[in-house]
């Protein structure tokens, strides 16, 4: 349920585009859902009850990138790519690791992509 809230909240369009040995894998589709994107020096401030709010930063060199498995239950892996379709630029990011333990969810740290994706 919890998982489910934050993703209301903190849920953003996204574009996941599939490489296999640096070239886009054509058993892969392109994947458009919703996920959670925390980039690096970012702060999310989101209302709470009580009128406080609840605020999350994320510290360091990556990002992460947070998808519901009830949404998403392909395979994501390292050097695959995301793209952000509601920010500015629609900037390109890359998948550094993938952790699929959660029951609930895929969370990947990820960075922004040295070159955009030819996958659109």
């Amino acid at each position: 349920m919890a998982t489910h809230t934050a993703d209301r909240l903190f849920g953003e369009p996204v574009r996941l585009s599939f490489f296999k040995g640096g070239a886009v894998d054509p058993n892969r589709p392109v994947a458009d859902i919703r996920a959670q994107l925390h980039l690096p020096g970012e702060t999310d401030v989101t209302p709470a009850r009580s009128n406080s709010s609840f605020t999350t930063q994320v510290m360091g060199g990556t990002g992460l990138l947070i998808i519901q498995k009830s949404i998403f239950s392909g395979e994501l892996l390292q050097g695959d790519k995301v793209r952000a379709d509601a920010r500015e630029g629609q900037p390109w990011l890359e998948i550094l690791a993938v952790d699929v333990r959660d029951a609930n969810q895929i969370v990947a740290q990820i960075s922004i992509a040295a070159r955009a994706s030819p996958a659109t």
